[in-house]
């Protein structure tokens, strides 16, 4: 409409100009190479429009066949060469790219964020921090301060701003299960059980909600020597070796041995551990080592897979002196796994087999073992760091339940 009624006056003070220039002018004339030429003015105003016509439809032309850059097109592509100078961590050419964005785009939350990581790269954390504190307080559907100063916060180890960080992430973002992950390491890595439990229900189709769970309530029991808090983590996951011996101690104390064996049965099951193993043989009252033999033994029936079991009732035999029956034991251990350490069992109990010594007995002693050297060690599964015990929350990455019992071998040939 208003193009229209541009048009419209345009042409209405043309064909006023023209007609004044009738009513009124009259003849004008030109000295052309000492000869005079007249031309009427209506015929110059005529010849002014014609060409100032003609140009406005060249304009049209080129135009069509090369369109202009708008404010904005241009503002993108300052940034995107902003961007690229970050990239290659050019302090002068960020700064000049940023201040043409700025005058295209006006005060963007992206160009904040920018201006955040110029800082970054200058060494300025502080002034990164207030930058992006700036724009927390401006962003309504975007994360860009918040996830800045999560990362700040992480790197520093400040845990009560990286979870306010995440936190503020997770208000426009609920089901980004990474940072869901870390908000929960973090509380329970500073015994912050409420804040933990509150995500629960975010990790419900997460792979490790059940074992997280439980890891939240171990280390709530634990802390709080609360045995209805580590009965329930036993019930998620009895592989939590650790939970279990704390759980069936509590039984034990109330002489339930019974009940304190079946909690670590299930665990020996679901993981099998030396810890547990042991902790199973020493439930009860003035057990004996026959005693003691006969638990391993239920015990082994149930995972014969694992060379555990075989190993540890082969130290019983050999406190009762039970030579042979500790060599066979060995062999099945050493038939699984042949570490090191059991293959130095397993000589010196055949050397101290009497004669005549069996055939097994014999090749041993006659030919090289060939042995693993062998660490077992815990290692985070993300960033990769080890710990000779289990920990529920890597210190290093802030990773909860990723660390998973490794073996360590080097391949070693005795001869």
């Amino acid at each position: 409409m208003i193009k229209r009624l541009s048009l419209f006056f345009k042409m209405g003070l043309f064909f006023s100009l023209l007609f004044f220039a009738v009513r009124y002018s009259g003849m004008v004339s030109f000295d052309v190479d000492g000869d005079a030429v007249s031309v009427h003015s209506v015929v110059i105003i005529l010849i002014l429009g014609g060409c100032f016509y003609f140009y406005r439809l060249i304009k049209t032309a080129i135009l069509k066949v090369f369109p202009p850059r708008s404010n904005y097109q241009k503002g993108l592509d300052n940034l995107q060469l902003a961007f690229s100078a970050m990239l290659l961590r050019d302090k002068f050419m960020i700064e000049k790219f940023l201040k043409k964005s700025e005058k295209y785009l006006g005060d963007m939350p992206i160009i904040l964020w920018l201006k955040g990581q110029q800082s970054l790269i200058d060494g300025d954390e502080h002034r990164a921090k207030a930058t992006f504190y700036s724009l927390c307080e401006r962003e309504k559907d975007t994360v860009l301060g918040a996830y800045s100063l999560c990362q700040l916060a992480t790197k520093a180890k400040a845990d009560d701003d990286a979870l306010a960080a995440i936190n503020s992430i997770l208000k426009i973002s609920p089901h980004n299960q990474d940072l869901t992950l870390q908000a929960v390491a973090i509380a329970v890595k500073n015994k912050n059980f409420i804040e933990a439990k509150k995500h629960l229900g975010a990790l419900k189709k997460s792979d490790k909600s059940r074992l997280i769970e439980a890891i939240i309530y171990s280390e709530e029991g634990i802390q709080n020597q609360n045995p209805d808090l580590t009965k329930r983590a036993f019930k998620l996951a009895p592989e939590l070796s650790d939970n279990a011996i704390v759980y069936a101690e509590h039984l034990i104390n109330k002489s339930e041995y019974r009940s304190a064996r079946d909690v670590l049965r299930k665990s020996f099951v679901a993981a099998p551990n030396r810890e547990v193993f042991n902790k199973y043989i020493s439930v009860g009252k003035d057990l004996s080592h026959l005693d003691q033999i006969k638990l391993a033994s239920n015990l082994i029936s149930d995972v014969p897979w694992s060379w555990i079991g075989y190993y540890e009732l082969a130290k019983l035999f050999l406190q009762e002196g039970m030579i042979q029956s500790a060599f066979q034991n060995l062999l099945v251990a050493y038939e699984k796994e042949p570490f090191d350490f059991i293959g130095n069992e397993l000589t010196k109990v055949a050397e101290n087999l009497e004669d005549p010594k069996p055939a097994q007995a014999i090749e041993i002693l006659s030919q090289p073992l060939k042995l693993k050297r062998v660490n077992f060690i815990w290692k985070c599964a993300h960033c990769g760091s080890e710990e000779p015990h289990w920990e529920s929350v890597c210190k290093f990455c802030n990773r909860i339940a990723e660390y998973e019992r490794i073996q360590k071998e080097v391949p070693l040939l005795i001869n």
